[in-house]
């Protein structure tokens, strides 16, 4: 009989903020516990996108660019954590809105539980629009853990 309560996948969003760093450090000593897979996502917002053109001199393509650029680097850096580790992991850099694709991210991997910062990058928007993590909360179909601050290292 299958155990209904194993993490098989663990999805982890990760944009480069202090709290999405918690987030994947847990998620790899969740996956390493339990020999799950852990998948990194990075979303490139395309609000960001032509905020940033607009308000900038560099061309859509060079923002769109240096954001993709950006969380290559984010979820490399997460991914070394699962390496170090021994953990299985893939990384994945979508374009769009970030709740939404987060969701999608999910669904498509048939993720077991998302793992996230309760915090991101986003003070200002996230104060206009309300929390990409918020709005994940009341729209997931499946369990979320929302890391608030350092993990504690094991005894």
């Amino acid at each position: 009989m299958t155990d209904p309560y194993r993490v098989r996948r663990v999805l982890v969003p990760i944009d480069g903020s202090e709290y999405s760093r918690y987030a994947a450090q847990y998620a790899v000593r969740m996956a390493a516990s339990q020999g799950s897979e852990v998948v990194f996502l990075h979303v490139v917002d395309r609000e960001v996108v032509a905020t940033l053109t607009h308000r900038g001199t560099l061309s859509e393509i060079a923002v769109r660019q240096q954001l993709m650029d950006n969380g290559a680097v984010y979820v490399r850096d997460a991914a070394r954590l699962a390496a170090e580790q021994g953990v299985a992991h893939r990384e994945e850099i979508h374009e769009g809105d970030p709740a939404t694709a987060i969701l999608d991210a999910a669904t498509r991997l048939g993720a077991d539980i998302i793992v996230m910062g309760r915090l991101g990058r986003h003070g200002a928007r996230r104060m206009l629009m309300g929390s990409i993590t918020q709005r994940v909360i009341e729209c997931s179909d499946r369990p979320i853990l929302v890391i608030n601050g350092p993990i504690p290292e094991p005894p």
